[in-house]
């Protein structure tokens, strides 16, 4: 069986997910806007991990996901 190569930044994305766990878990505990700011942080790296990587499915996951967050943010401090 052939033995796969890592993915280049793979550090990265790991550290990126786990910060979208994090989120997960202060979302659940009802901390907003903070989960919002931990979402958007953790979804915009690995939208810029999935564009180094070339997965475009990925990439457009996380890129539409940090800009609902962003938008999110922006609606709350513009009302």
């Amino acid at each position: 069986m052939k033995k796969l190569k890592p993915k280049p930044y793979q550090f990265w994305a790991w550290c990126f997910t786990l910060t979208i766990l994090t989120g997960a878990l202060v979302a659940a505990l009802g901390l907003y806007p903070f989960y919002c700011y931990i979402f958007l942080v953790g979804n915009g790296g690995l939208a810029i991990i999935s564009w180094l990587w070339n997965e475009k499915s990925l990439v457009a996951l996380n890129t539409g996901l940090a800009s609902i967050y962003l938008v999110g943010l922006i609606n709350l401090y513009l009302n």
